[in-house]
C-alpha cells in the first residue's frame, strides 16, 4: 500500500475510534503504532513508540504548563476570582447590561491567572450567575456571559493551548503568549460592547445596578491590586526578556501562593496540588499519544504532500486561510482543543508557511476558532461544564445564548484576519 493511502486510512480510523468514545490519547497511541508496525517493523515501531514521547516531553520548556496551572489554582483559592467579579461590579455595574459586562471583565481577569477555558466557565459560573439570577439578568444572557466570557481563558496569556501550539509549531511561546494579549482585549471589548448595545435596546434583558461612587470604586480596588501586580511581573518579565516563559512560570506560580497563603486551608493545598498533577498528566497523555501518531505520519509523507497539493492551489493565500479556519469551526464542534491542535497543526502548518502566512497570527487565529467550538453544539465544552454548575438552565438555553458571542466571535476573527498587525504588534517590540 502506499503510505500516502495508509496515511489517510489511519486517519480514517482514528476517525472512528474517536467517535467510538475512545479516548484520544489512547485512539492516536494505537493508530500511530500500528502504522508504524506497517511501515517499519514491530521492533523498530516498539523502539519509536517507546523513546518518542520521552524525548519530547523531557523539555525544560514544557514546564511552563504544569506551573501556570498551579497558578490559576492558587489564584481560585486566593479568591481573587470573586474580588475581581466584585471590583468590576463596582465600576460597571450602572451601565446598561453592567452586571453582565462585569462578568466578561471578571472572566477576562480569571483568564490571566488560568489558562483553563473549562476552569474559568466553572469558576465565574458559581460566582456571577447567582448574583445575576438574584438581579433577573435573563438566564439566556447569563448563561451566554459565563460560557463565552471562560473562552478567554484560551487566548489571554497564561494559556494552555497558546503553549502546545508554541510546542508543535517550535514556535517562541513568549512571542505566542504576548500575541494572544491584544487579541483576547479586543474579544473582552467586543463582547461587553454587544452587551451594551443589547441592553440599551432592549432593557427587560436585566436591570442596571446603583451607581456606586468613586470613593467606592477606588476601595474595591484593593482585593486586585496583588493580582495585576502578579500578572504585570509574569507578562512583562517575558516581553522584557528578563526571563524565559518557563521562569515567568514559575514566578507567577509563587507568586500567586503568596496571595493564596492568607485564605489557603491545608485542604485546598492538597487540591491545588492534586488537580494541577491530574491536569498536567491528562496533557501530556495526550500529547504523548498524538506525537506517536504524527510520527508515523511524518513517515507515510501525508504532510508534505497535502502541503504540496495546497500550495498549487491557484487561488489567493487568504481564501485557503479562510479555508481552513472553517474546518476548524467545523472541527472544534466534536473535538477538544488540545487534541485538535495536536492532531492538525503537524499536517495543516507546512502549508500555512509554504503560503507565506506567519506561524503566530496563524496560531492566535486557530485559537481563536477553538474557542468558538468551546461554546458551540453538539459538544460545547463550556456549555456542558456550565450545565453543571446551573443545572436549572437548559442547555439548549445555554447554546441559545451564546449565539450573539459566537457572532461577535466570527467579527473578531475577520478583524484579526484583515488587520494581522493586532496579533504582532506586542510580539515585534519584544526586547530580545
Amino acid at each position: 500500500m502506499d503510505p500516502v493511502d495508509l496515511g489517510l486510512l489511519a486517519l480514517l480510523f482514528l476517525s472512528a475510534a474517536l467517535l467510538s468514545g475512545m479516548r484520544i490519547a489512547f485512539a492516536t497511541a494505537f493508530c500511530g503504532f500500528i502504522g508504524l508496525w506497517i511501515l517499519r517493523g514491530y521492533t523498530p515501531a516498539a523502539t519509536l513508540a517507546s523513546m518518542i514521547p520521552h524525548g519530547h516531553l523531557a523539555v525544560y520548556p514544557l514546564l511552563v504548563l504544569p506551573l501556570f496551572i498551579l497558578m490559576g489554582y492558587f489564584a481560585y483559592y486566593a479568591g481573587i476570582t470573586k474580588d475581581l467579579y466584585w471590583t468590576a461590579r463596582q465600576w460597571l455595574g450602572h451601565l446598561p447590561g453592567g452586571l453582565a459586562i462585569a462578568t466578561i471583565f471578571g472572566s477576562a481577569g480569571f483568564a490571566a491567572a488560568c489558562g483553563a477555558s473549562t476552569a474559568s466557565a466553572a469558576v465565574m459560573g458559581r460566582i456571577a450567575l447567582p448574583e445575576l439570577k438574584r438581579f433577573g439578568y435573563d438566564d439566556k444572557v447569563s448563561a451566554g456571559c459565563v460560557a463565552a466570557g471562560g473562552t478567554m481563558a484560551t487566548m489571554i496569556p497564561p494559556s494552555v493551548l497558546l503553549v502546545i501550539y508554541g510546542f508543535i509549531a517550535e514556535e517562541s511561546i513568549g512571542a505566542l503568549l504576548l500575541a494572544g494579549f491584544l487579541p483576547g482585549l479586543l474579544e473582552a471589548f467586543s463582547y461587553s460592547l454587544m452587551l451594551f448595545l443589547r441592553f440599551k435596546v432592549n432593557p427587560s434583558l436585566g436591570p442596571s445596578m446603583e451607581r456606586v461612587q468613586w470613593a467606592g470604586r477606588v476601595k474595591s480596588l484593593k482585593g486586585v491590586w496583588g493580582m495585576v501586580t502578579l500578572v504585570v511581573l509574569v507578562m512583562g518579565s517575558i516581553y522584557a526578556g528578563i526571563a524565559t516563559p518557563t521562569e515567568a512560570a514559575a514566578v507567577g506560580a509563587g507568586g500567586a501562593l503568596l496571595l493564596a497563603l492568607p485564605r489557603l486551608s491545608k485542604g485546598n493545598f492538597k487540591s491545588a496540588m492534586l488537580e494541577t498533577a491530574r491536569t498536567t498528566s491528562m496533557i501530556f497523555a495526550i500529547v504523548a499519544g498524538v506525537l506517536i501518531f504524527v510520527h508515523f505520519l511524518g513517515f507515510t509523507g501525508m504532510p508534505a504532500q497535502l502541503a504540496e497539493n495546497i500550495v498549487q492551489i491557484d487561488t489567493k493565500p487568504i481564501v485557503i486561510l479562510v479555508a481552513v479556519l472553517a474546518l476548524y469551526l467545523v472541527l472544534g464542534m466534536f473535538l477538544d482543543g488540545i487534541g485538535m491542535l495536536l492532531l492538525t497543526v503537524p499536517i495543516i502548518l507546512p502549508a500555512i508557511k509554504a503560503l507565506g502566512i506567519d506561524p503566530i497570527v496563524f496560531g492566535i487565529l486557530v485559537v481563536r476558532m477553538v474557542e468558538i467550538g468551546l461554546i458551540t453544539p453538539p459538544v460545547g465544552l463550556n456549555v456542558y461544564v456550565l450545565k453543571g454548575v446551573a443545572p436549572h438552565i437548559s442547555m439548549s438555553n445555554i447554546f441559545r445564548g451564546c449565539g450573539w458571542f459566537v457572532f461577535v466571535d466570527l467579527i473578531n476573527v475577520a478583524i484579526l484576519i484583515t488587520f494581522p498587525q493586532i496579533i504582532l504588534f506586542i510580539p515585534q517590540t519584544m526586547i530580545n
